[in-house]
C-alpha cells in the first residue's frame, strides 16, 4: 500500500468556489440565476451583449442545432426564468420577438420528471412573458436538455447539452477581447465557470483521493486488523496511564486506601511522591478518561460546601491539577509525537476561586523562575502552564512506552524535582481559598 501510495502525484485541494463556500454547488435554481444573469444583456454585470453573443453563436456552430440569428436581433433579446407553462414551469427562456426562442430545461442531479420535456416541447403559451410560442415557426423553436453528461431526454423535440458546453462558452467570454469588463463581474464569471467544472468534472485532488479510497478498500482487512489492535493499546494507555507511570518514575509508589483520605474511585490510582517535607502527600491519577486524564494533590482538589477533598466535578468546587488529553490531543500525539501536559485551572462552579487564582497565578513574579525551559505560563483563565514533549518511538520500542515516558519526564520537571513550583502553587491556592472563599 505504501509503494502505490508513493506513485500517487502529491495534490492540494482548490479552494472552494463561493457556492461550494455556501454548500449550495449543486443546487439547480442558483446555477439557473446566474446562467440567466450573464444571458441578460440588461443585467448590472455590464458585459453587455457579450455572453449572450457568445452564446448564440456557440449554438449557431452545433451540428445538432439548426439555429440561426440575425446580428441585428441582439438588441431586442429577452431573458426570463421559471416562465409558467400548463403542468410546469420553463427553467430558461430566451427569445427575440416572435422570431425565435430557445427553450432550455437545466439538470444538475435531477432526472426528467415524467413527460416534462414533451409537456414543454408541446406547450401552446408562455405566461407572464410577452411571447406567443404558436407565433413562432416551429424551425425557429430551439430546446435544449442541460445536463453534465448529455442525458436524452423524453422529447425528440429537445436537443442533449452537456454542462461543459456551456461553461465553455462562459470562459470563452473570460478569454476573449471583448473590451475591459469589470473586475468583480469577471471574477464572478469566472467562480461559476469553476463551480460546473469542479461540480461536473473530476479534480486531480479528487482522483488522487479516490485513488486513496480504493487502497483502503483493497487492504480494508488488513487495515482493520491493526486498527483493532492500536484501538485496544490506547485504550489501555487511557485506563492504566497511571499505574504504568509509577513503574518508570524513580520514587513513585502505587498507594491504596492510605489513612485519612477519602477511598479513590475504583478506575483511578493514588501515587505518592518523594516529598522535600518527608510529608506523605498522594497524588490521584483520574484514569479512564482520555479527555481529562488529571493527576493532582488530593488538597488540589476541594468540595467548597464539606471542605473535604473530591474526586470527581461536584459543584461548587476548587480543582487546581496537571492534565495530559490523549484522547482530546489524539491527532498531535500521532502525527506529530508530541505530549501536551498542562497545569489547568478548572471552571468550579464558584464566581470566586477560579478567576481568583487565576489572577494570582497569572500575575506572580515567583513562578516564571520557577517553570522548566519548555513550559509557557499562557496568561489564561483555566490552562495556566503548558509544556510539549517528544515521544521518542525508537528509544522506547513504541509508541505507548515512549508516551509513558515523555509523561514521566513532565511530571519529574513539574512535580518531583521541581518541590519549589508545588510549593508555591500550593501557598497560591491556600491564599485564594482563604481570601476568595472563606472571606
Amino acid at each position: 500500500m505504501r509503494r502505490q501510495l508513493d506513485r500517487l502525484p502529491e495534490t492540494e485541494e482548490p479552494p472552494p468556489t463561493t457556492l461550494q463556500l455556501l454548500n449550495r454547488s449543486r443546487q439547480e435554481g442558483d446555477w439557473q440565476q446566474l446562467l440567466a444573469y450573464f444571458l441578460n444583456p440588461e443585467a448590472p454585470h455590464r458585459l453587455n451583449h457579450a455572453v449572450l453573443e457568445q452564446f448564440l453563436r456557440g449554438l449557431q456552430r452545433r451540428d445538432n442545432i439548426d439555429f440561426n440569428f440575425s446580428r441585428f436581433d441582439i438588441e431586442n433579446v429577452q431573458v426570463a426564468t421559471e416562465v409558467p407553462v400548463p403542468d410546469g414551469r420553463i427553467d430558461l427562456l430566451v427569445w427575440c420577438e416572435e422570431k425565435w426562442f430557445i427553450l432550455c430545461e437545466l439538470k444538475i442531479d435531477a432526472s426528467e420528471g415524467d413527460g416534462q420535456t414533451k409537456k414543454y416541447a408541446s406547450a401552446e403559451t408562455f405566461q407572464n412573458v410577452d411571447l406567443d410560442p404558436s407565433a413562432v415557426a416551429e424551425p425557429r423553436r430551439q430546446y435544449l436538455f442541460v445536463t453534465p453528461d448529455g442525458s436524452r431526454p423524453e422529447s425528440e423535440a429537445f436537443v442533449a447539452v452537456e454542462w461543459s458546453w456551456i461553461a465553455s462558452q462562459l470562459r470563452a467570454v473570460l478569454d476573449s477581447d471583448y473590451g475591459s469588463y469589470p473586475v468583480r463581474t469577471t471574477s464572478q464569471l469566472d467562480d461559476f465557470v469553476d463551480t460546473i467544472d469542479t461540480e461536473l468534472t473530476m479534480t486531480e485532488h479528487e482522483r488522487n483521493e479516490a485513488a486513496k479510497a480504493d487502497l483502503y478498500v483493497d487492504h480494508y482487512d488488513e487495515l482493520a486488523e491493526v486498527t483493532r489492535a492500536f484501538e485496544t493499546e490506547w485504550e489501555d494507555l487511557i485506563d492504566n496511564w497511571g499505574r504504568r507511570l509509577a513503574t518508570i518514575l524513580d520514587g513513585a509508589r502505587l498507594v491504596e486506601d492510605p489513612e485519612g483520605i477519602p477511598p479513590v474511585p475504583e478506575e483511578d490510582v493514588l501515587l505518592e511522591f518523594p516529598d522535600g517535607n518527608k510529608r506523605h502527600r498522594y497524588w490521584l491519577c483520574r484514569q479512564a478518561n482520555g479527555n481529562w486524564s488529571w493527576l493532582f494533590p488530593t488538597d488540589w482538589w476541594t468540595d467548597l460546601e464539606q471542605d473535604e477533598p473530591v474526586y470527581r466535578n461536584e459543584k461548587p468546587n476548587a480543582r487546581v491539577g496537571f492534565l495530559h488529553r490523549p484522547a482530546s490531543d489524539r491527532d498531535s500525539v500521532l502525527e506529530n509525537h508530541k505530549l501536551t501536559f498542562y497545569l489547568r485551572n478548572a471552571p468550579s462552579g464558584n464566581e470566586d476561586f477560579y478567576p481568583g487564582f487565576a489572577q494570582r497565578f497569572n500575575a506572580d513574579s515567583e513562578i516564571p523562575d520557577l517553570l522548566p525551559d519548555r513550559t509557557e505560563r499562557r496568561g489564561r483563565k483555566s490552562n495556566v502552564l503548558e509544556a510539549t514533549y517528544e515521544i521518542e518511538i525508537d528509544k522506547h520500542g513504541d509508541l505507548f512506552s515512549g508516551y509513558i515516558a515523555a509523561l514521566a519526564k513532565a511530571v519529574d520537571d513539574h512535580i518531583v524535582s521541581n518541590p519549589a513550583l508545588i510549593e508555591r502553587i500550593d501557598e497560591l491556592y491556600q491564599e485564594t481559598y482563604r481570601e476568595e472563599v472563606q472571606n
